[in-house]
C-alpha cells in the first residue's frame, strides 16, 4: 500500500526513466534486500561507487538495456538520455550532441571517453569525422550530465560520455542483421580464460546505402543558378549517406596488467547534404576516416597500505581522407579578392568552374597520453584521489584545391579543373601544429557526518598554446532517508580553443585567432533520488548554469562575409530533468524521462538556437509469452528556436516510435528479432544553418530530412 501511495504521489510530475543503478560488492547483500541488484558507476569520481551516492547527475545504460533497445549505433543509444538530443551536423551527416541547450557545429562540449581514455580530436574538439560506433561491442555507457573538468579536463563542458567495451567476462555472441536501405552487419565477440590470463576479441562489419527518400529539394547551387543563369544543381536529389564500417577490438589482461587495442574505420562515407557552410549536394564526395587506440594499463588496489595505483599509457592515431566538391561542374560563383566564395573586398568577380569547385584533404592526428592516479584511504572518513598526466597532440595535413588564396586570388575568371597542391605553403587551410598538456588534480571524499558525504576536488591544466586553467568542484550528498538521496552540486568546466579556432586560414572567409581564451561554465545542480522499492525509482533534478567567453565566428566590419573567431558569447540557462522506472509486473516494466530547459544568450531575452526546449522519452518492456519480448520506445522532441536573423519558422516537433519484437527459446542458444525504427514513417527534420549570403536565409530552406521507416531482421547465437 505504501508503494502504491508513493507512485501516485510522484505520478503528476515524474515520467519514466532508463537509468539502471549499481552497488559495490561489500554492500551487495544489504543493498539487495532494499533495492535489488543494481549497477555501479565509475565516471563520477574515477572509481566505482553506488550511482545513487555518486557526486554527479549521471545515467548508466547497461548491456541488457543496449540489447533491448532499437539502437544499432552509439548515437542512437544516447537518445534515451534525459536532455541529450542527437542532431545532424554539416560534415558527412555526423551527429551533434546537444546537451542542456548547447548546440554547436561541430560539437565540442561533450567529452567522449573509450574505456576512460579521451578521444576528442584536436582539430575541432569533436568526435572522429563520420563517427558511427556500433553497439555490438559495448558493455555499458556512463553519462555525466553536467561539468566534468575537475576530473577529466577539457571538453567535459556540459557532459561526459564513457563507453565501456566488452571484455572476456562478457558472454560470447555471434550475430547478423539485414534490412532497409541495403543495411547489413555481421559481428562476433569471443572471450578466453587461461590460468590468470583473460583475453577477448570483437569484430563487426557494417554497411548501408542510406535512405533513398532523404531528398534535398534545394541547395546552395540552386540559389547560384537563380542569379547566374546556370542550371547545374543536383537538387532535387537524394542525400549521399552510404557508409561501410569496421569495428575491431582485442584485449588481454592478467591480475594487474591490461592491454587493449581498438580499431575503427568508416570507408566511403557519403557527404550527406554537403560540406560545412555551403550545403551543396555532392553525390560523389567521400570520406575515409579511421582511428586506432592502443592502451596499456597497470591497476593495483593494494599497492601499499592504504594506497592504490592506476597508471595508463595510451596512443591514439586518427586519419581522414576527404574528397569533396563544393560546387558542381559548370557552376558560376561570386568570388572575392582572396579567391574564396562570397567574400567581397574592393571588387568581386564571377568565376566559372568548368570542373566544379573542389577540395582534397588528408589529415593525421596523434595523441600520446600518460596518466597516473592513486587513492589514499589512510585518513578516517576520507578517500583522497591524486592524479597527474601529460598529453601531446599533433596535427598534420595535406591539401589540394582549385579555389582560395594562392590558387584563385589573381583575378582569374575561370578556375582550373585540377587542384593546386598547397601543402607546406602559407596557403594551406591549417598549418601543422603540436599542443602539449600537463595537468594535476586532487579530490577528497569526506564522510564528515553519518549519511553525509562532501566531495571536493580541483584540477589544474597547463596548455602550451593558450596558458593555464583551474577548475573546482563541490558535491554534497545526503542520505536523507533509507529510500531518498539528496545531492547539491557545483562545478566549473572549460572548453579549450580547438586547433581550427586558433589557426584556421584561407578557408571560405574564416580565420583563426591565436589569442583565444578557453570557454568557461559554472553549473549548480540539485537532485533528489527516490527509490522506495526494487520495483520503482524516481529522480528529479534541477540545474542552472552561466557560460562565458564562448567562442564564435564574428563577421569582420571591413570585408563582408569574412569571419574571425572571438571570445564574445555568453549563455545562461536553467531546467529540470525527471526520470523514473516502474516494474509493473514480472512481465511488464515502463521507463522514461522528461526534460525542460530555458536558455538565453548574451545577457538578453534571446533564446539559444537549434536546441529543443522539451524532450520526452518513454520505454515499454513487455513479455507477452514465455519466449517473446516486445520493446517499444517513444521519442518526442519539442520545436527548437532559430536565430533571430533567420526568417524561417522554428524547427518543428519530432515524434518517433520504435519497436523491437524478440523471440528466444531458452532451450537453445538462438535469438531472432524484428526491429522497426520510425515505425510511423514520420517526416523528421533537423535544422540547417542560416546563411546571410542567400536570399531567404538558408541554402536548405526545408532543413535536413532524417531517416524514414527502417526495418531490420536480426539473428544472434550465444555459444
Amino acid at each position: 500500500m505504501k508503494n502504491r501511495k508513493t507512485i501516485l504521489l510522484f505520478a503528476p510530475f515524474l515520467l519514466f526513466s532508463t537509468q539502471t543503478l549499481s552497488y559495490t560488492s561489500d554492500e551487495t547483500e544489504t543493498v539487495e534486500l532494499v533495492y535489488g541488484n543494481e549497477q555501479m558507476v565509475s565516471i563520477a569520481t574515477g572509481d566505482e561507487q553506488l550511482l545513487y551516492k555518486a557526486p554527479s547527475i549521471a545515467t548508466v545504460i547497461t548491456q541488457n538495456e543496449i540489447e533491448q533497445s532499437n539502437a544499432r549505433f552509439l548515437n542512437e543509444l544516447l537518445e534515451m538520455v534525459p536532455g541529450l538530443h542527437i542532431s545532424q551536423d554539416y560534415y558527412a551527416a555526423d551527429a551533434i550532441y546537444t546537451m542542456r541547450g548547447f548546440y554547436r557545429d561541430p560539437d565540442a562540449g561533450m567529452l567522449l571517453l573509450i574505456n576512460g581514455i579521451p578521444v576528442n580530436t584536436l582539430q575541432d574538439g569533436s568526435r572522429f569525422s563520420s563517427f558511427k560506433l556500433p553497439v555490438s561491442n559495448i558493455a555499458q555507457v556512463e553519462i555525466i550530465r553536467g561539468p566534468g573538468s575537475a576530473v577529466y579536463g577539457a571538453d567535459a563542458f556540459v557532459g561526459v560520455i564513457n563507453v565501456i567495451t566488452r571484455d572476456a567476462t562478457a558472454k560470447p555472441e555471434y550475430g547478423l542483421y539485414a534490412g532497409s536501405f541495403q543495411s547489413q552487419a555481421y559481428w562476433l565477440h569471443q572471450g578466453f580464460t587461461s590460468n590468470n590470463w583473460q583475453s577477448s576479441f570483437s569484430l563487426e562489419l557494417q554497411s548501408t546505402d542510406g535512405d533513398p527518400d532523404r531528398i534535398i529539394d534545394q541547395d546552395l547551387q540552386s540559389y547560384l543558378d537563380s542569379i547566374t543563369g546556370t542550371q547545374v544543381s543536383s537538387a532535387p536529389a537524394v542525400m549521399n549517406t552510404e557508409s561501410g564500417i569496421i569495428n575491431f577490438q582485442f584485449n588481454i589482461n592478467n591480475r594487474h596488467w591490461y592491454f587493449n587495442q581498438w580499431f575503427w574505420m568508416n570507408k566511403d562515407q557519403g557527404y550527406g547534404h554537403g560540406v560545412p557552410g555551403l550545403d551543396t549536394l555532392d553525390p560523389g564526395g567521400k570520406i575515409d576516416s579511421k582511428s586506432s587506440l592502443t592502451s596499456l594499463e597497470y591497476k593495483n588496489r593494494s599497492l601499499a597500505k592504504n594506497w592504490s595505483l592506476n597508471a595508463r599509457l595510451s596512443f591514439l592515431d586518427y586519419r581522414t581522407d576527404k574528397v569533396h566538391q563544393l560546387l558542381p561542374a559548370g557552376s558560376d560563383a561570386p568570388i572575392g579578392l582572396d579567391g574564396n566564395l562570397f567574400t567581397s573586398g574592393i571588387w568581386q568577380r564571377d568565376v566559372s568552374f568548368p570542373g566544379g569547385m573542389f577540395d582534397k584533404k588528408m589529415t593525421t592526428e596523434q595523441q600520446e597520453h600518460i596518466e597516473v592516479s592513486s587513492f589514499y584511504t589512510g585518513w578516517a572518513q576520507h578517500k583522497l584521489r591524486l592524479a597527474a598526466g601529460y598529453q601531446r597532440q599533433t596535427f598534420e595535413t595535406t591539401e589540394s584545391r582549385n579555389y582560395g588564396p594562392g590558387v584563385l586570388d589573381s583575378g582569374q575568371l575561370t578556375a582550373l579543373s585540377q587542384g593546386t597542391d598547397v601543402t607546406g605553403t602559407p596557403f594551406i587551410y591549417l598549418p601543422d601544429g603540436t599542443r602539449y598538456i600537463r595537468y594535476a588534480s586532487v579530490q577528497d571524499e569526506w564522510d564528515f557526518i553519518t549519511d553525509w558525504t562532501l566531495t571536493a576536488g580541483i584540477r589544474y591544466d597547463n596548455y602550451s598554446d593558450f596558458g593555464d586553467t583551474t577548475n573546482p568542484r563541490l558535491a554534497l550528498v545526503w542520505q536523507t532517508d533509507y529510500d531518498l538521496t539528496t545531492k547539491l552540486l557545483y562545478g566549473r568546466a572549460f572548453r579549450a580553443p580547438v586547433y581550427e579556432e586558433l589557426s584556421l586560414q584561407n578557408q571560405l572567409g574564416f580565420t583563426g585567432n591565436p589569442d583565444l581564451k578557453p570557454e568557461t561554465i559554472d553549473t549548480l545542480e540539485l537532485a533528489f533520488d527516490y527509490r522506495p522499492s526494487p520495483e520503482f525509482r524516481g529522480i528529479f533534478s534541477l540545474f542552472s548554469y552561466s557560460a562565458k567567453d564562448l567562442i564564435s565566428s564574428v563577421e569582420d566590419i571591413s570585408i563582408a562575409n569574412t569571419y574571425t573567431y572571438e571570445n564574445t558569447g555568453e549563455q545562461t540557462g536553467h531546467g529540470i530533468e525527471v526520470e523514473t522506472y516502474w516494474q509493473v509486473t514480472n512481465g511488464l516494466s515502463i521507463s522514461g524521462n522528461y526534460s525542460w530547459q530555458y536558455n538565453t544568450i548574451n545577457n538578453s531575452e534571446l533564446e539559444a538556437v537549434n536546441a529543443p526546449t522539451k524532450q520526452v522519452y518513454l520505454g515499454l518492456n513487455w513479455k507477452p509469452g514465455h519466449f517473446w519480448k516486445l520493446f517499444t520506445e517513444l521519442h518526442f522532441i519539442d520545436k527548437s528556436p532559430r536565430d533571430i536573423t533567420d526568417p524561417r519558422n522554428d524547427i518543428g516537433c519530432q515524434l518517433r516510435l520504435d519497436s523491437r519484437l524478440v523471440y528466444r527459446n531458452h532451450y537453445n542458444n538462438w535469438e531472432f528479432s524484428l526491429s522497426i525504427r520510425n515505425l510511423l514513417d514520420e517526416d523528421i527534420r533537423e535544422p540547417s544553418l542560416g546563411n546571410n549570403s542567400i536570399t531567404g536565409g538558408a541554402a536548405l530552406p526545408n532543413d535536413i530530412p532524417m531517416e524514414g521507416r527502417k526495418a531490420l531482421i536480426e539473428l544472434r547465437y550465444y555459444p
